[in-house]
């Protein structure tokens, strides 16, 4: 290990005024995904204190067919960016680049916030802002672990109160009697209000000086201004299906296909009248609307063509039990065939997507003294803890892997690692992308580095293998503190959970500890040296089906970097 020549930390703390600036996007007011908008923060402005500095926006659902969606339960409000880069306004030096970076705000929204409360009401996470949950069965003891959001374990997705993007009246009106009359019915009971919802959320950027122990102003005078371009996710990393439920006991089902559709009793004729099969009187928890096209199918033959269908609006009945609020009743139009028995409906497949409108970039200028001003316009460094993501593939039959990272990072503080499965890193309700791969999902049992001909640990370790589990952890831990965070959640520790990865996977190694030491990766060549029980196209029965193909291996190489400031010239020394 070594220390960068002619580096130093300095720490500013303002004393005589402070001042928030709103930002608009030059390039526009209204956004789509994989668009850009680009910010311009002029020199005038002086000096920002970027840990106080954040983001805000509207967002709207778009989806073509007006579904429910909400955002994913650990990315939150920060799934919407994809990227960002930040330049030199004055030379259009590039400062600083950050690729995933709603995969990285997911990872450390599980590992560094220790109250779920906390990223629900700031961020917009879900309930549990975690990946995984564990279940076990009463009678065999044995432990599933489950991605949140899939059919195994949807029950998170389901708290749309919170994480939302659609609003759906459950109107106000109550009716006795039965439901045969089609005309009887709430006017605002399922009127979709897809209005904006506004978000904010901090700025991870180590030039705005997210990172590290000691915060620093940003010096947008010395870099000559900066120009920010922010690059929007994919609709798929940004919205997310809730799963419905389908009994009054939390069951869930989503509405996708015959076989796992939503059960009705269905009455046939030009105004069919549909009745849920369970107690569920609010329309909000199914994502019907007025308007929403469906499909029913009636009878047995799973997997058979429904029949598609308009609906055209909703009212609570009683099927005449005497309870008038005990099911939601949906009228359809068309002339639909129904029968007695094993009637279900779904929803028309349709495209997630979003809108954002209104963003801003507030930033908190700071005015330093005069004597402190003088010093600073001299020549300067300016050093900062950023990351950068080099991807490999690792093939489905391999056994045995070793992943090069082409880091030349002179500055390195340690490496994190992470695994998406390909097959599934797109899903619409539970993309891979953020919730990753657990070793058991990719049989990984052996992990060990080799950067400059040394293997670190000098004893690979099984990370399936409950004792080595904690082996592990630590790894992560150290890793998280050579940036100035602190983890404060390793997962849900609860009862038989302590064996299980609960938190978005990681394996990672600390470089150099402490502010001022670093390890150059420039001749380093480092690795990881990866060992597998079996391949990925081997899945035995009752293993869980993401386990089976090619896996994306993204490595995250956390270094300090320095903007050398001359005059008007401006270099990045890595």
């Amino acid at each position: 290990m070594s220390v960068a020549e002619n580096s130093k930390f300095i720490s500013l703390v303002p004393d005589n005024g402070t001042e928030f600036i709103a930002l608009v996007p030059d390039n526009g007011t209204e956004f789509i995904a994989e668009q850009k908008a680009i910010f311009t923060i002029n020199p005038d402005i002086g000096f920002i204190k970027g840990r106080d500095s954040y983001i805000s926006y509207d967002i709207l659902n778009t989806d073509s067919n007006s579904r429910i969606n909400v955002l994913h339960n650990t990315a939150g409000a920060n799934a919407v960016i994809d990227r960002m880069d930040i330049f030199s306004l004055q030379n259009g030096q590039l400062m600083e680049s950050l690729t995933n970076y709603n995969l990285w705000a997911s990872i450390q929204n599980q590992y560094c916030e220790e109250d779920d409360t906390h990223t629900q009401l700031k961020q917009n996470t879900g309930v549990k802002c975690r990946s995984y949950d564990v279940s076990q069965n009463s009678t065999s003891k044995v432990n599933t672990l489950s991605e949140i959001g899939t059919a195994q374990n949807p029950r998170v997705p389901t708290d749309v109160g919170a994480t939302s993007l659609s609003v759906i009246s459950s109107g106000s009106q109550t009716f006795s009697g039965t439901y045969a009359d089609a005309t009887d019915h709430d006017p605002e009971m399922g009127v979709k209000k897809f209005t904006s919802r506004k978000m904010c959320i901090p700025i991870r950027s180590g030039i705005f000086s997210a990172f590290g122990v000691s915060e620093k102003l940003t010096p947008v005078l010395l870099f000559g201004g900066l120009k920010i371009e922010i690059t929007f996710a994919k609709n798929e990393h940004v919205l997310v299906r809730p799963y419905t439920p389908n009994d009054a006991n939390g069951a869930v089902k989503q509405a996708s296909d015959f076989a796992t559709g939503i059960d009705v009793d269905a009455q046939a004729g030009g105004s069919a009248i549909i009745t849920l099969t369970n107690d569920i009187n609010d329309p909000s928890e199914l994502g019907i609307t007025r308007g929403s096209v469906m499909n029913l199918r009636g009878g047995a033959g799973a997997g058979a063509a429904g029949q598609k269908f308009t609906v055209s609006h909703l009212h609570r009945g009683d099927g005449g039990s005497g309870d008038p609020n005990k099911k939601i009743v949906i009228v359809a139009t068309g002339n639909l065939t129904a029968v007695n028995t094993n009637n279900k409906i779904w929803f028309e497949e349709s495209t997630p997507s979003y809108k954002i409108k209104n963003m801003e970039l507030k930033v908190l200028q700071v005015i330093p003294p005069r004597a402190m001003m003088k010093t600073l316009i001299k020549e300067s460094q300016f050093d900062f803890i950023s990351w950068d993501c080099f991807l490999d593939n690792l093939p489905q039959t391999s056994r045995s892997h070793q992943s090069d990272i082409h880091s030349v990072a002179s500055g390195a503080k340690c490496i994190m690692t992470h695994y998406i499965s390909v097959a599934t890193e797109n899903d619409i309700y539970a993309p891979n992308y953020y919730a990753g791969q657990p070793p058991h999902n990719t049989f990984l049992n052996s992990v060990q580095y080799f950067i400059n001909n040394k293997l670190y640990p000098l004893k690979a370790y099984n990370p399936q293998a409950k004792q080595d589990k904690v082996v592990n952890l630590n790894e992560v831990v150290k890793a998280f503190q050579t940036i100035g965070l602190d983890v404060k959640r390793l997962g849900d520790g609860r009862g038989g959970n302590l064996c299980d990865y609960t938190n978005t996977y990681l394996h990672a190694r600390e470089l150099a500890r402490g502010e001022q030491f670093v390890y150059n990766l420039k001749d380093a060549e480092p690795q990881i040296r990866l060992g597998f029980t079996q391949g990925r196209d081997e899945v035995p029965a009752g293993t869980d089906a993401v386990a089976k193909g090619n896996c994306r291996i993204v490595n995250f190489v956390w270094s300090i970097k320095t903007i050398m400031v001359k005059k008007d010239n401006l270099q990045l020394l890595l």
